[in-house]
């Protein structure tokens, strides 16, 4: 209604809806109706919204909840394409067409200061994704990916620090395709960020495509032999997790049971021993 009154057509607007309510479990541990309940509700807010004329993407499959959480690379995607896959069902059991239910969803991950491992993990996403597709009989299109600056890798000491952090974050995400970026301000781990902390943020990207032309080439990391490696083993091994939790009965189930919460926390038990003997950063 708002948008009509202000003499705007639905279909011109570029909106994320960014429905998650797999990813709104994950981060709260706790679930108002059982997963079948809530895809039911899930399909039918997308049905209305593609009925007006809104074009989407509309849901969200995030991977940020495990990033955060101290989970691995490989687990935040597999979390990703499995929440991915599941709002896809959900959307074909509810007469949405394969093709239009694909075209609803959208992928974000977070980007750290591990340059490499991210712009991997990026370009691992995609890759990822048309395997879906190619499963499913649809030719595989390009899907929006967009990404956030890791909270994980914020400190609290030194914030000025964080600057860096998210520059590199953002080149790494820029480098492999993200085609949106959000930076966290510098001062996020202290609290509300102040004036200062939010220009930077804005800015971060603003200096890197005008600084660094980063938009003059389409894929900077594509025949690099180390990127390209990293990429093929990130797919291999969040595949592999992906495939563990459609065994289990899809991502909702999965985390009815606890196995992702468990499986990740053995990665950031991991983490934390090798931080406090100071072979990790």
């Amino acid at each position: 209604t708002l948008v009509k009154a202000r003499g705007l057509e639905p279909g011109t607007l570029n909106i994320r809806f960014g429905f998650n309510p797999l990813g709104a479990i994950a981060t709260t541990g706790e679930s108002p109706k059982p997963w079948p309940d809530i895809a039911a509700n899930f399909a039918k807010y997308i049905t209305k919204l593609a009925g007006q004329g809104f074009v989407g993407p509309f849901a969200c499959a995030d991977g940020r909840p495990i990033h955060a959480a101290g989970g691995s690379e490989a687990q935040e995607l597999a979390f990703a394409l499995a929440c991915a896959v599941a709002y896809l069902r959900a959307l074909e059991a509810h007469g949405v067409p394969l093709d239009d239910a694909r075209k609803s969803i959208f992928f974000r991950l977070a980007a750290d200061q591990d340059q490499f491992l991210t712009t991997a993990k990026f370009r691992a996403i995609r890759k990822l994704w048309s395997r879906i597709e190619d499963a499913c009989g649809l030719a595989p299109k390009p899907t929006f990916v967009s990404a956030e600056t890791a909270w994980r890798m914020m400190t609290k000491r030194d914030p000025h620090g964080n600057i860096v952090r998210g520059t590199i974050a953002a080149l790494a995400a820029a480098i492999a395709g993200a085609d949106s970026i959000t930076v966290l301000p510098y001062s996020a781990a202290l609290g509300l960020p102040d004036a200062h902390a939010r220009r930077i943020a804005r800015n971060t990207q603003t200096i890197l495509i005008e600084e660094s032309n980063l938009y003059r080439v389409t894929d900077p990391a594509a025949g690099s032999g180390a990127i390209e490696t990293l990429t093929d083993a990130l797919c291999a091994k969040a595949w592999s997790l992906f495939q563990e939790i459609e065994r289990e009965g899809g991502v909702a189930e999965a985390l009815v049971k606890g196995s992702i919460q468990s499986a990740v926390a053995k990665i950031r038990d991991e983490r934390e021993k090798n931080i406090a003997k100071r072979k990790d950063t």
